[in-house]
């Protein structure tokens, strides 16, 4: 029974004795998106504490922090996959990837002949090359 206490400690040793190594990301969309993701969660938690100030007992309510910090997490990872999401194929370094291309609204500039009113267009890269 005292061989599973003993044999934890053991293994806890033996990976504090693994020399540490650095954790990153190999893929800039996947740092954007987590990032986004815990800068969200952190707005999220600052905003839920807010709202305690307008609760008539805010001690019954801290759960507004959890769910503000929630929501955050969902709308910062939400806003980082929008944001990282470039054109439908991409060539990479010899390498095909797909993604689901990322709708833009832009703002037609008048030209300067005066013919066009400067409406709105909406567009989507559909092939990126990355040199």
């Amino acid at each position: 029974m005292r061989k599973w206490p003993v044999a934890a400690l053991v293994l806890a040793f033996v990976l504090a004795l693994l020399p540490a190594r650095m954790a990153h990301a190999d893929d800039i969309a996947l740092q954007k998106i987590m990032r986004n993701a815990l800068y969200g969660g952190a707005v999220g938690a600052l905003v839920g504490t807010a709202m305690l100030a307008f609760a008539d007992r805010p001690s019954d309510h801290l759960n507004f922090i959890t769910n503000g910090a929630a929501a955050g997490v969902l709308i910062g990872a939400a806003w980082g996959i929008y944001d990282s999401q470039t054109a439908y194929v991409s060539l990479e370094h010899g390498a095909v990837h797909t993604a689901m291309p990322t709708p833009v609204l832009h703002r037609e500039r008048p030209s300067l002949a005066g013919v066009g009113s400067g409406g709105v267009m909406l567009s989507a890269n559909l092939l990126g090359v990355r040199f």
